[in-house]
């Protein structure tokens, strides 16, 4: 009801919203709606008529609880008052003490839940309308009060008039008590007690009304005092808030200017980088058009370096084969000059030497043959295998160069393609060598049969020194031939060598789809590139256009600024004093951030305090409500102590007329 006498929307909102019943009427029968009609309020009326409206469509509508309208002990009861009793019950002041103390009661427990659906509300927006209403709540409480307590000093001087009535009761029925026995004994000191609990109940409530008015004041005149500094502070802000405004804007004139240099500067380094990366894509460009870098070649640059190492391994191989060729046309010359200066020394001699002679250098000479034969035989083998591993090497190179799509690929495969050619046709040369030294053994063979020796005969001391030139000459073949192993075992390695480089490059290389799929996304990053780079000139001419429009403001600026100079001392001063300014209002927000901390800490506090007071709130409404328990023991027993009176009266009057 007082939100809506005030007028504050934002208040009825939150108090419906908690489930407040709008059916209340106070003691001069009035309701929220009547109030809100009063305020002259159109949003809080459509506000009432729309809860109003959607309580009836859920449930019938219920009566309002009439708080005016308390029943007297004579209208509780259903028997009839007689004698001092009937007087004291049917005074004034006793009906409206009653009255006046459940209407008490209803109006705190209305104020205490309007009070915390109303603490409930924490929008900064809505704390002055709490005021507000806070205040007007305790200034009627505090009325209310000084009300009751005034009744009760009317009051004082009739208690003991109905104490007196009281005490004649007890008299008249101890009287009559030895004569009705026990139920007339247990009677009168309920019906005496029953008032006095009354009065002191009373007064117990209405100490405890005051002591909880006197808290709820000093709680709204701290949050007041508290409203009161938060709106000084928050002025000071606002004031604080405008010079610096008025100082930001100063100093943005300032930051104009020196973000327009940064700009320039920025847009030289810009443009600077752009020229340089235009020079390299020229370069690359350059490139591409006459060959050196391909796009293709970029991708198997590596592959090629490997092919080339290979070639020069390959070289080194044939010059390899070459001299070993050249040692063994060296070691035929010199078996030739042999057997020749053999034949004239057999025709120029007549003296034969024994047949033992003969037959141990039969039998040297055919073991050096054989010998010669084995290692011809194994290097005859070791070549077939060698040329085994060519041909394979030469198969996996023609399966790579068919993957490779470019020019230099096709010209690496061609020398590739000579250099195999050259080296079969060398092959082919060693084997007629071979060949040819075969048919030249056999005919030595057949000439230097049995009856060739034993028909010719040499003299011991030739014999001898042929002897020791033959050995000689198998040392020298010997090491030829460890020449030739240690050659051979070097081409193994490389051979071995040459097959990990396959493998590795074969691990390495990449198919044509892939290559192809990279150059597109290679041609499409470089036209993307470029689309970026005609946006950046696009921009580098908006911002072109845009410092020139700054450095005209810039000139105007400084023109103006020349005809308004300000002397360097007095710029100084001020300088200083705006600084020690600005250090005081740092200090001072600092200060209000401070405080704001405190305020909300005490909010804290107070809500914490407010829930203390709910609590309490809530055990004196169970204290009321144990006390009109109380009270309606005390009437039942009051309504029982009539009737036995009244069954005691017809009991007297029947004996009478018996008597």
């Amino acid at each position: 009801m007082l939100a809506c006498e005030i007028g504050s929307s934002n208040a009825v909102e939150a108090l419906i919203k908690k489930g407040a019943d709008l059916n209340l009427v106070d003691s001069l029968g009035y309701n929220a709606l009547h109030y809100s009609k009063l305020s002259e309020n159109a949003g809080i009326q459509s506000l009432l008529l729309s809860k109003i409206s959607q309580d009836a469509d859920l449930k019938t509508p219920t009566k309002p609880k009439q708080l005016s309208d308390v029943s007297s002990p004579r209208s509780i009861t259903s028997t009839p008052l007689s004698g001092k009793e009937s007087v004291f019950f049917a005074e004034p002041p006793f009906k409206a003490e009653i009255s006046s103390i459940r209407e008490n009661k209803d109006r705190l427990s209305d104020s205490t839940t309007g009070a915390d659906s109303l603490l409930d509300i924490s929008s900064e927006a809505d704390q002055q309308d709490l005021l507000s209403l806070l205040q007007a709540k305790v200034a009627s409480l505090t009325l209310h009060n000084k009300e009751l307590q005034d009744k009760l000093q009317a009051k004082s001087p009739k208690e003991a008039e109905a104490d007196l009535s009281f005490d004649s009761y007890h008299s008249t029925q101890t009287d009559l008590g030895p004569s009705l026995g026990k139920p007339g004994e247990t009677s009168p000191p309920d019906s005496k007690s029953s008032p006095s609990v009354l009065i002191h109940s009373l007064g117990k409530s209405t100490t405890d009304n005051d002591v909880r008015i006197q808290q709820l004041q000093e709680i709204l005149q701290d949050l007041q005092k508290r409203l009161e500094s938060s709106e000084a502070e928050r002025k000071q802000l606002q004031v604080e808030l405008q010079s610096r405004r008025a100082e930001l804007v100063c100093l943005n004139n300032t930051e104009i200017s020196e973000n327009s240099s940064d700009l320039s500067q920025k847009l030289k380094e810009t443009q600077s980088k752009y020229e340089e990366a235009m020079k390299e894509v020229l370069s690359v460009q350059k490139q591409m058009k006459l060959g050196l870098v391909s796009p293709e070649s970029m991708g198997n640059y590596s592959h090629f370096h490997e092919l080339r190492v290979t070639e020069e391994e390959i070289n080194v191989l044939k010059q390899d084969l070459q001299n070993a060729l050249e040692e063994s046309e060296r070691n035929k010359e010199k078996v030739r000059e042999l057997e020749e200066k053999l034949v004239e020394r057999e025709k120029g001699t007549v003296i034969k030497p024994p047949v033992e002679e003969y037959e141990e250098m039969k039998s040297s000479y055919c073991s050096v043959i054989e010998n010669m034969n084995k290692e011809k035989a194994f290097l005859f083998e070791k070549y077939q295998e060698a040329q085994e591993e060519i041909m394979k090497l030469k198969d996996t190179l023609k399966s790579q160069m068919t993957q490779e799509a470019s020019d230099e690929a096709e010209d690496m495969k061609e020398a590739m393609n000579r250099m195999i050619d050259e080296l079969n046709k060398q092959v082919s040369e060693l084997s007629q060598l071979y060949k040819e030294a075969q048919a030249e053994l056999e005919d030595y063979r057949k000439r230097k049969s049995l009856e060739d020796v034993t028909a010719e005969y040499i003299h011991k001391a030739e014999h001898e020194k042929l002897m020791q030139l033959t050995n000689v000459s198998r040392a020298k073949a010997e090491d030829a031939l460890s020449e030739m192993k240690s050659q051979y075992s070097k081409v193994l390695n490389e051979l071995t060598q040459l097959k990990q480089l396959v493998d590795a490059q074969k691990e390495n290389s990449v198919s044509i789809t892939e290559h192809l799929q990279v150059i597109t996304t290679l041609r499409t990053a470089a036209k993307e590139m470029e689309e970026k780079i005609s946006n950046l000139k696009e921009h580098l001419a908006s911002k072109e256009v845009e410092v020139a429009k700054l450095e005209k403001q810039l000139l105007e600026e400084k023109a103006a600024m020349t005809d308004a100079m300000v002397p360097r001392s007095s710029y100084e001063k001020l300088q200083s004093s705006l600084e020690s300014e600005v250090s005081v209002l740092a200090s001072k927000l600092k200060e209000s951030v401070k405080e704001k901390e405190k305020v909300h800490s005490e909010v804290v506090q107070i809500r914490s305090e407010v829930s203390q007071v709910k609590r309490e709130k809530e055990n004196i409404q169970t204290l009321l409500k144990s006390k009109e328990q109380e009270v309606n023991e005390l009437l039942q027993k009051f309504q029982q102590a009539q009737e036995e009176l009244a069954e005691m009266k017809r009991y007297a009057e029947s004996s009478s007329k018996l008597e």
